[in-house]
C-alpha cells in the first residue's frame, strides 16, 4: 500500500533563548526535489574493454517547498528570517503513515527525537531562495528553495 501525501507535515528547527523547538511550516502545497545524485568514480583499468565506474559522494539537491505565503503565519516569517540570515537549520518531513498528532521533539540539549508511530525524514539545510509570486486573481505564493547540506536521515515507522 502506498503512503498518501495528504497529512504530510514539514517542520523547521527554531533556536532561541528557550532552546530548540520544531515549528510546522504553514500551508505547503507541495514538496519536491528530495533527492541527490551520486557522483561517479572512474575505476577503469587499462585492460578493461569498457569504462568502469563506482559510486562516489552524494551531492545533496535543493528541495522546493511551494506554499501560499501569508505574512501572519509565523513559520513563513521564520523561513524569511532564515533566508536573510544565512542560517543552517534542521528540517523534518513527517509522512502520513501515522497520526499527525505524533510530532518530533527536542530535549534540553537540542537533541531531536522522533516518534516511532510514523515515518520522518530529517535533514539540514538553508533557505537558498524565497521568491514571492504575485499574479492576478490569485494567492501570493512562494517556491521556497532549501539547499540540503549533508545526508537525509530516515526515522522509520516501527
Amino acid at each position: 500500500m502506498s503512503v498518501k501525501s495528504k497529512g504530510t507535515q514539514l517542520f523547521v528547527e527554531v533556536i532561541d533563548s528557550a532552546g530548540c523547538s520544531w515549528v510546522q511550516i504553514g500551508c505547503p502545497t507541495g514538496i519536491s526535489g528530495f533527492g541527490g545524485s551520486k557522483s561517479q568514480i572512474d575505476e577503469t583499468c587499462l585492460d578493461s574493454d569498457e569504462m568502469e565506474f563506482g559510486p562516489g559522494m552524494a551531492s545533496p539537491g535543493a528541495i522546493t517547498v511551494n506554499l501560499n505565503f501569508d505574512p501572519e503565519v509565523i513559520s513563513h516569517r521564520e523561513l524569511w528570517d532564515l533566508f536573510e540570515n544565512d542560517a543552517v537549520r534542521r528540517f523534518a518531513i513527517g509522512l502520513s503513515d501515522g497520526p499527525k498528532t505524533d510530532l518530533p521533539t527536542f530535549d534540553s540539549a537540542c537533541t531531536a527525537s522522533f516518534p516511532s508511530t510514523r515515518t520522518f525524514f530529517e535533514f539540514e539545510g538553508y533557505v537558498a531562495d524565497m521568491p514571492l509570486e504575485f499574479a492576478l486573481n490569485a494567492n501570493v505564493t512562494s517556491a521556497v528553495s532549501i539547499q540540503r547540506s549533508g545526508p537525509r536521515i530516515p526515522h522509520w515507522k516501527a
